[in-house]
């Protein structure tokens, strides 16, 4: 809904995310929503740049390396509020005198956990000067939050599936309930050449196996390229724990691997389907 008062312009939506995923996509991925149409640049947009921090610009750069800075943030309060100035003139040019921009405030209102409303003003139109009227009925029909909407939208539809909302509360929640796990990369060497390793790679994956029925090797994952890099464990242990059970492993002991062991969190509960 978009209402023009007389020196203003409002827009406002609902979009099906908490206040912080609404905030990012504005801002952090202000490049994914905005309308192609809409830039000063004469070559084509490369990337948009929203600097997070007061201060900062809201930035165009095209695939020719040129650069228009449109915007000044003037206020940045994830996850509720950023304000920015509007530095174009009625010509659709940079204006470079600040006492003649306009200012855009957005705010976020989470409705619940799941759903926040987002507001636009584009105020002190008048600023602009003579001719000023025309920029308010420019932007009065050009603010379009209904892309930022359907970007959320989208963002949400991955691999054919709805993937569900996770508010702020349910992800801190898991947060709290992390563990202590280790990553093991495993790599094969210069001695692994097959089929002359086969027997000890038969080796290698009983004990894996027994692993897991122990409850030691959370996860396992033979790789299936042509990398040298032969596979991917989770180990329930601590890194020294984990080096131990490495260090008796057929294949390192045979030299035909190699591994590197990396201290990792993840969630409890979590599984391959």
């Amino acid at each position: 809904m978009t209402t023009v008062d007389a020196t203003s312009v409002t827009t406002s939506i609902e979009v099906d995310a908490p206040a912080a995923r609404a905030f990012h996509v504005f801002t952090a991925e202000i490049g994914t929503w905005w309308d192609e149409d809409k830039h000063l640049l004469t070559a084509p947009v490369a990337e948009m740049v929203f600097e997070p921090f007061v201060g900062g610009h809201i930035i165009d750069r095209g695939t020719d390396g040129s650069e228009c800075r449109w915007g000044r943030v003037l206020a940045y309060e994830p996850p509720s509020r950023v304000c920015f100035s509007w530095d174009i003139n009625t010509r659709w040019q940079i204006e470079t005198d600040h006492d003649r921009t306009s200012e855009v405030e957005i705010t976020f209102e989470e409705l619940s956990p799941h759903r926040t409303r987002v507001v636009l003003v584009h105020r002190h139109l008048d600023r602009h000067g003579e001719g000023w009227q025309s920029m308010r009925d420019a932007v009065g029909s050009g603010w379009n939050l209904g892309s930022l909407a359907n970007r959320v939208e989208a963002a949400n539809q991955v691999a054919g599936r709805t993937l569900p909302v996770i508010s702020d509360a349910a992800m801190l929640e898991r947060l709290a309930a992390a563990s202590t796990y280790t990553a093991v990369l495993l790599n094969a060497t210069d001695a692994f050449v097959r089929p002359a390793v086969d027997r000890i790679v038969w080796e290698h994956g009983r004990r894996n196996m027994a692993l897991v029925d122990a409850g030691l090797l959370a996860v396992v994952l033979p790789v299936g390229d042509d990398s040298r890099l032969a596979g991917i464990g989770v180990f329930a242990a601590d890194l020294e724990t984990t080096g131990e059970i490495m260090a008796d492993d057929p294949g390192v002991r045979a030299g035909i691997f190699d591994y590197e062991a990396h201290p990792v969190r993840g969630f409890p509960g979590a599984s391959l389907p």
